[in-house]
């Protein structure tokens, strides 16, 4: 009697779990997402601090002002964000370590350097926020008739090589020539732009059956960009394009891509509140 009683508690139990599950996983995602959509915030500003950092460099120190504009941005991105929670991984550990050096000596390393040092930090936050969706459950959601689930991911790449062109871009302009190692590299983020916005924003097209408002905005942004690029920089030695005016468009390429992205983590998010 007492073996019946106790597998019936069993059954009870698992019954129970089985319910929660499912709220349980819809809550622990939303949390995952809310802390994505901070790293995402963090990671836009960034990029802006290599762009801006570069052009000083690059010889326009009429960006200054900009750059600790955007520092002051970053230090609320980070105020904001759940440190408890990313305290256990060892990425963002390295992370806050590596921008607080970065943050005091970014203005008077060599553009090379600070290209360089900038380009790893990102690159250590991007496998953050795979490590974040990892732990969250969000790297391989997906839902009939859309790829909201996992393109977000391939979107945040493509900001992060526009970003790289941005900054490259945004040195050559302030400096008023280019080498021909930098035409041959910018060259190259060109070809890494065009290859993966139009595999994310094609899937995005032909999956998502409701439709992305921000994403013909973001394709005809891009395009529009590396049409310049192909003009100023790739084109000629020594571009006329002012290096603020150059930042900006990059920017409407790169904001136009946050926004897609953002569309699909509000998609995501509204899935698993409520």
């Amino acid at each position: 009697m007492e073996l019946l009683i106790a597998f019936a508690v069993t059954l009870l139990l698992v019954f129970i779990l089985a319910l929660k599950k499912p709220w349980q996983n819809s809550a622990r995602r939303a949390q995952g997402l809310a802390q994505l959509k901070g790293l995402r915030q963090l990671l836009e500003h960034l990029q802006q601090h290599r762009g801006l950092s570069t052009g000083y460099l690059g010889g326009d120190h009429s960006l200054k002002p900009k750059v600790e504009q955007t520092r002051a941005t970053i230090r609320t991105d980070l105020n904001g964000l759940d440190a408890t929670s990313l305290v256990e991984h060892e990425r963002w550990v390295s992370f806050t370590d590596h921008w607080s050096r970065l943050e005091r000596t970014a203005l008077s390393l060599p553009v090379g350097d600070n290209l360089k040092q900038h380009n790893q930090l990102i690159a250590n936050l991007l496998q953050l926020i795979e490590d974040i969706a990892a732990r969250y459950q969000l790297l391989f959601l997906s839902h009939p008739g859309d790829g909201v689930g996992t393109l977000w991911r391939e979107l945040l790449y493509t900001t992060e090589w526009l970003g790289q062109a941005r900054a490259l871009g945004t040195g050559i302009a302030a400096a008023g020539n280019s080498t021909g190692v930098e035409r041959i590299r910018l060259s190259f983020l060109c070809e890494r732009i065009q290859a993966l916005s139009a595999v994310a924003h094609n899937k995005l097209q032909s999956q998502n059956q409701g439709g992305l408002g921000s994403l013909q905005e973001a394709s005809r942004t891009v395009s529009t960009l590396l049409s310049v690029i192909e003009t100023e920089f790739l084109s000629e030695a020594a571009p006329k394009l002012p290096a603020s005016a150059y930042f900006d468009q990059a920017t409407q390429a790169i904001s136009a891509q946050f926004a897609v992205v953002d569309e699909m983590l509000r998609m995501l998010q509204g899935r698993y509140q409520g």
